[in-house]
């Protein structure tokens, strides 16, 4: 008895506790700080989850591009070279092989152009330095021949002979000095001509090495020798300059503006030419004035009426026109 009344107790006492306090029925919930730990959480958790597809979509864009080189790279191509006996001949090479030769040929082409550039200067500067030697050697040799003449005294043929007959033995003596003097004299003479003719040959090398060099930039250009021409008889035609004058014209650069010159001419030509055409071409006949609707119902049944074809309709619309 003691135990079951022990058991009831415990029963009842169980349910005031669950009565009491209300609290006990009603879902477990987190506090705040509780909720954002879960949320921090969470975010994390997702995060390392975006972090690993972003990873995983950069490999796999990674590996496709990586695909894509290695197929790139596979190319081949074809190209024809010469071989060592001169034979043309066709090999295959990838890109990165097309690649590297077109960098060397590029290469190539650029030192070649700047070592062409460099010896034409080089000899354009060596050249000026001998031309004023040239020049300072002939203006030494004019000063010493005509000092040679004012100290000698040669004499004129006329003192020579009053000489020779006033005193033999003076005019032998006088004829053997002038003899030394002229031999010198001669000898300067002599390589002042030679410095002379090298001087214009040196010259006339150089104008036709410059007159290469124009043609070749003119042919560049599509000017050849009978537009050059046709340009000059412009030139000479429209613009009065002589024909000695455009023969020392090596400027490419002026005959591209001569060129130019030639067109805008040709064009001015041409445009007085259609103007005149157009003036003298025939007139256009007038255009017909339209005759009005009333007017061509009157003739039209005018018509009717003079052929005897007329009926009733006609009669009332020739009075209602009327």
């Amino acid at each position: 008895m003691q135990v079951e009344q022990a058991s009831g107790l415990d029963d009842m006492d169980l349910v005031d506790f669950l009565e009491n306090t209300p609290e006990a029925d009603a879902p477990v919930t987190l506090d705040d700080d509780d909720q954002q730990t879960s949320d921090e959480s969470s975010a994390e958790d997702n995060s390392d989850e975006l972090q690993d597809e972003d990873s995983t979509a950069d490999d796999e864009a990674q590996a496709e591009s990586e695909e894509a080189k290695k197929q790139q790279s596979g190319l081949k191509f074809k190209v024809p070279v010469k071989g060592e006996d001169g034979a043309d001949s066709t090999i295959e090479v990838d890109e990165k092989e097309l690649i590297a030769g077109y960098q060397r040929q590029r290469d190539y082409t650029k030192k070649t152009q700047e070592l062409a550039t460099r010896e034409r200067e080089i000899t354009q500067v060596v050249g000026q330095k001998f031309e004023e030697g040239r020049n300072h050697f002939l203006r030494e040799a004019q000063f010493a021949r005509a000092a040679i003449h004012h100290i000698a005294g040669l004499r004129s043929p006329a003192e020579m002979a009053q000489l020779a007959q006033t005193d033999p033995s003076a005019y032998v003596q006088e004829q053997a000095r002038e003899a030394q003097v002229r031999s010198v004299l001669g000898e300067i003479e002599q390589r002042m001509q030679s410095e002379q003719a090298h001087q214009q040959n040196s010259a006339a090398q150089t104008t036709q090495q410059q007159a290469q060099a124009a043609w070749t930039e003119l042919n560049s250009k599509g000017i050849d020798k009978p537009k050059l021409q046709k340009i000059f008889q412009t030139m000479k035609d429209d613009y009065g300059i002589a024909d000695d004058v455009l023969g020392t014209i090596l400027d490419p650069k002026a005959v591209m503006v001569m060129r130019d010159a030639a067109a805008y001419r040709e064009l001015v030509k041409q445009k007085g030419a259609v103007t005149k055409k157009v003036a003298d071409a025939p007139k256009l006949p007038a255009a017909k004035q339209p005759i009005p609707r009333n007017e061509q119902l009157t003739r039209k049944l005018n018509g009717r009426f003079a052929s005897g074809k007329a009926k009733l309709n006609d009669l009332a619309a020739f009075i209602a026109n009327s």
